[in-house]
């Protein structure tokens, strides 16, 4: 009897350890593939704001696409602010381009004709139409001599149509960019478009001659890939590949004696035709876990009826580490990273490689974070479904902005720009994560962020003010280290405004934003836009304020008002104040 029920615990524990090797596996394969489809959006998402910010500039006369000295000037800049935009031109309906195109460290200026470029004028109704920007196919560059990711954006002036902004990416910055992970034998990430043209591929990021003009896009069998070449081949054993993965998209192929697993998964938006995304690896990569335990399971049961006692030890000796492994697990579940610590290694080979397989995903997840604002997320999904539709709510927002940021752009490269403002916005985002607040997104050389979504912060104007505040300490204090070493100091204005706002779940299937829109945003740029007439020479920071964001903050924060301005858009005079 304890021979049976010590045989029945051990069966039991296995079996548990079984399973949850079986969800690590799984989980893992789909965070291969969700950690690529983010650096994809990571990518190319920036190119989309950084249309959107232009054409906005074109709205409100910042930018005047005729000006093309000036648009040279505002195209030159923000191809500096977004290292993996290649190219930027407006398209304007009297049928000329003006494009900035990336060479290396250098910037290329075209001005030229396109009044003999087929099917233009379609390309103007169908941008006209879609009033936002619109991924299109691939486009042939002559001069980069690959294709290129593009997007196209409308440009308005009024009630004018006035052309269109087009962005590109090249495919081999893509692979470049995408394609990051350490080296593993036998395994390789690749964007497949369609089900025969290589997107995305390591070996497209240093092999430019695979691109061709007849035929942008190498096929699978040129790329010099066996295995992802024979991706579309004879299925191998069904059976074991769904016991691993369940009912994800995946199967496996024999290749020369081995088999391999393919995981893949559609991503639409960026193109008429949607993208395959997919990683490959050996099916024992996959399988040899859950295999390694089964057999355990096995010799267990055999240990048991040599000996209760051997039995009983190997069900302590597994069961330990496993409850270890699962308690981990589940602080991953509620994305208590702090608490999910590193396992120690096992004496059991198998419960030390689905350690080590933990291990590893933790890794995984803690660069993940680098990546997704962790606070909101745990933020969000504390609060209810229904409290995150889009819904009016009284924000603080706050608006940086660099002064001088397009001649010091044009002094760097591409390289020393992003570092600068990778440090910039680093500063900026632990005084805004301080005072609890939401970092919106970066905007060029701009930061917006909010108070008083998704939690209820009745304090939300005195928080924003605190951010400010600090902001303005940090810059101090790291002009002092620049002048040390030599570099002129960094001049940021500040603009906070209080009032009612759209906040919520707001984008696209299969890409939305906990964000914020409405008239508190305006108020709150264009408050800083204020600061440009109001900024001394000597002021390294300037913060200004509407009125009804110093009245909310609750008489806690010392201001001097400053005049009555009719902001850009409005009818009525608002009174800004200066934070001393």
């Amino acid at each position: 009897m304890a021979i049976a029920v010590t045989a029945a615990a051990l069966i039991l524990v296995l079996e548990s350890g079984r399973q949850n090797t079986s969800a690590l596996v799984r989980n893992r394969s789909e965070r291969i593939l969700a950690a690529v489809v983010e650096r994809i959006r990571m990518h190319l998402e920036p190119a989309r704001d950084q249309s959107r910010f232009l054409a906005h500039m074109v709205a409100d006369g910042t930018l005047n696409p005729r000006d093309e000295p000036s648009s040279v000037g505002h195209l030159s800049a923000a191809l500096a602010g977004t290292p993996q935009v290649a190219t930027l031109a407006i398209i304007r309906t009297d049928l000329r381009q003006v494009r900035v195109e990336r060479q290396g460290d250098t910037v290329v200026t075209r001005s030229i004709s396109m009044r003999t470029v087929p099917g233009l004028r379609d390309a103007f109704d169908e941008a006209r139409r879609a009033g936002q920007p619109l991924w299109g196919e691939l486009l042939w560059s002559e001069r980069l001599n690959q294709p290129l990711v593009n997007i196209r954006t409308p440009l308005w002036h009024g009630d004018d149509f006035v052309g269109i902004l087009l962005s590109g990416v090249t495919v081999a910055e893509l692979s470049t960019f995408v394609i990051d992970e350490p080296p593993s034998p036998g395994a390789a990430t690749f964007i497949l478009h369609g089900h025969e043209l290589v997107l995305a591929h390591s070996a497209l990021a240093h092999t430019p001659s695979l691109f061709k003009p007849d035929h942008p896009l190498p096929r699978l069998a040129e790329l010099g890939d066996q295995i992802l070449a024979s991706i579309w081949g004879q299925h191998h054993d069904e059976e074991v590949v769904t016991s691993v993965l369940g009912s994800r998209g995946g199967h496996a192929v024999d290749v020369n004696g081995t088999a391999y697993v393919f995981l893949y998964r559609e991503l639409t938006g960026y193109s008429e035709q949607p993208w395959l995304i997919g990683r490959y690896m050996p099916l024992a990569d996959l399988t040899g876990e859950v295999v390694r335990l089964e057999r355990a399971a096995w010799l267990g049961f055999l240990a048991v009826l040599a000996a209760v006692g051997g039995a009983w030890f190997m069900g302590h000796a597994v069961a330990r580490p496993i409850l270890r492994l699962a308690q981990a697990t589940a602080a991953i579940r509620d994305l208590d990273l702090e608490a999910a610590r590193p396992l120690g290694r096992s004496r059991l080979r198998e419960v030390d490689e689905a350690i080590g397989a933990y291990n590893a995903l933790l890794v995984t997840l803690h660069w993940f974070e680098r990546y997704v604002p962790q606070n909101l997320v745990k933020r969000l999904m504390a609060q209810a479904d229904e409290k995150l539709a889009p819904e009016e709510r009284v924000v603080t927002v706050l608006f940086t902005d660099v002064v001088g940021f397009t001649g010091l752009a044009e002094r760097l490269t591409a390289p020393e720009t992003a570092a600068f403002l990778n440090r910039h916005f680093s500063l900026l985002a632990v005084c805004v994560e301080a005072e609890h607040g939401t970092i919106d997104k970066f905007i060029g050389d701009s930061l917006m962020a909010f108070w008083g979504a998704p939690d209820d912060q009745p304090d939300q104007a005195e928080r924003a003010c605190q951010a400010a505040r600090a902001m303005a300490a940090a810059i101090t204090a790291d002009n002092h280290h620049r002048r040390e070493r030599g570099l002129e100091p960094v001049r940021i204005r500040i603009g906070l405004h209080t009032g009612v706002a759209i906040v919520g779940n707001i984008g696209a299937l299969g890409r939305i934003n906990y964000t914020i829109v409405g008239d508190a945003v305006n108020m709150a740029q264009r408050i800083e836009d204020v600061a440009k007439e109001l900024m001394a020479e000597d002021d390294e920071v300037i913060v200004l304020a509407s009125e009804a964001a110093l009245g909310a903050a609750s008489g806690s924060v010392v201001a001097q008002a400053v005049h009555r301005y009719t902001l850009r858009g409005r009818r009525d005079a608002t009174t800004v104040v200066r934070l001393l």
